[in-house]
């Protein structure tokens, strides 16, 4: 099965500009490295417990195909950050790729392989696959986050054990987006812009597929999953990344789990519905100094770049009729919504727990449609002063 998804995606990938960026292949990660690294040094990326179970063996596999595997053991919760970079990883600049298979190590695998110029070769081996082709890597410096363009040359390996995995958290993963389409349309029809119609028609086609599968439920998520990251690598993050929800991980830096991940999409959606019912902008204007100052404590950033922020997203809103904009998401956002207690079910049934106390999560889901450079949904509903309501 795994072959006939390999092509597949690589098909996809093709279609959306990523013919020689980002590759496919069935569970033989010993002969993909050969192929893209013959006879080199590939530097190997492990976490402890990964090391202890399957390095030795691994390493043995490489060395007989006449590779040189140079492993790397990074601790646990490892992030990419300064310490992680250059202290613990001293990668000589003769490899010739980067090797890993701990989803933990995406970010760091990216940006070695993007300093060193090299191809950067996972092996999945679990069903989910949120950021597990980079585009923008996070990278952590003490409370403050700065991101990374990754440029590296994708290989991924489906393994033998890819369908296996958080298949909840998956699930939510990939239904979530259905919000990130809405917040791009919002953002073409206030601030214009080109549309990325093709990376845009696959994450619809991805987020359709897991609202109506049948009995493939894994490979269904899986394949979901990975259209997701072709779509937003080939449009540079266009989308996901004007999301309110990726606003809402990114303030909470991305540590977030599928139970909170879950009552993020549930409170968004009742909120969008709410909000595009109500046509009219019935609350007082949101208080844009006190918000500013809020996101600059979170981020451990000057408040500038936010009043800017808001600046700019003013004088958009102020071009747009926005009751019509409203009007236009009306039936959308409220089949939506009605659609809640279904994904629910599923979130459930898929293993999936949820979270019950969201008070830690308030600031950042009251802010999310405040980051510069993004318009969302989120951000008419600010204006709208409904979020001034979220406590």
């Amino acid at each position: 099965m795994n072959a006939n998804i390999a092509l597949q995606l690589n098909s996809v990938a093709e279609s959306v500009g990523l013919k020689n960026r980002v590759f496919f292949h069935e569970g033989d990660t010993v002969g993909v490295v050969s192929s893209v690294a013959p006879y080199g040094k590939v530097a190997v990326l492990y976490a402890k417990n990964t090391f202890l179970e399957e390095g030795k063996e691994f390493t043995t596999k490489l060395k007989s195909a006449g590779i040189v595997p140079l492993n790397f053991i990074l601790p646990e919760g490892v992030a990419l950050t300064p310490k992680n970079v250059f202290d613990v990883i001293g990668v000589p600049e003769d490899v010739r790729a980067v090797v890993y298979s701990d989803p933990i190590l995406t970010d760091i695998a990216a940006y070695l392989a993007t300093i060193f110029n090299i191809p950067v070769i996972c092996t999945l081996k679990t069903v989910y696959t949120e950021n597990i082709i980079g585009v923008k890597l996070p990278f952590f410096w003490d409370d403050k986050t700065d991101f990374f363009d990754a440029r590296c040359v994708y290989h991924i390996v489906l393994g033998e054990n890819s369908e296996s995995g958080d298949i909840a958290k998956q699930y939510i993963n990939v239904i979530s987006k259905i919000t990130a389409l809405t917040d791009y349309r919002v953002k073409l029809k206030t601030c214009g812009g080109t549309a990325e119609k093709a990376a845009y028609g696959l994450i619809k086609n991805a987020v359709e597929s897991a609202l109506a599968f049948n009995n493939d439920l894994k490979g269904t998520l899986v394949v979901a999953g990975l259209k997701i990251e072709l779509a937003n690598l080939s449009s540079g993050g266009a989308i996901l990344c004007n999301s309110a929800e990726y606003a809402f991980k990114r303030l909470l830096r991305f540590n977030v789990d599928g139970g909170t991940e879950f009552a993020f999409l549930e409170k968004q959606l009742r909120l969008y519905a709410l909000c595009a019912e109500n046509s009219e902008m019935p609350f007082a204007v949101p208080d844009y100094n006190a918000r500013a100052t809020e996101l600059a404590g979170i981020t451990a950033s000057r408040d500038g770049a936010f009043l800017q922020g808001f600046v700019d997203q003013v004088a958009y809103i102020k071009k747009a009729d926005i009751a019509r904009i409203k009007g236009e998401f009306k039936t959308e956002l409220l089949s939506q919504e009605s659609a809640l207690n279904m994904i629910e079910r599923q979130f459930i049934k898929f293993g999936g727990k949820k979270r019950e106390d969201f008070s830690p999560y308030i600031s950042a889901f009251r802010l999310c449609g405040d980051m510069p450079d993004t318009f969302n949904f989120m951000t008419l509903i600010r204006e709208s002063g409904f979020t001034e309501f979220i406590l």
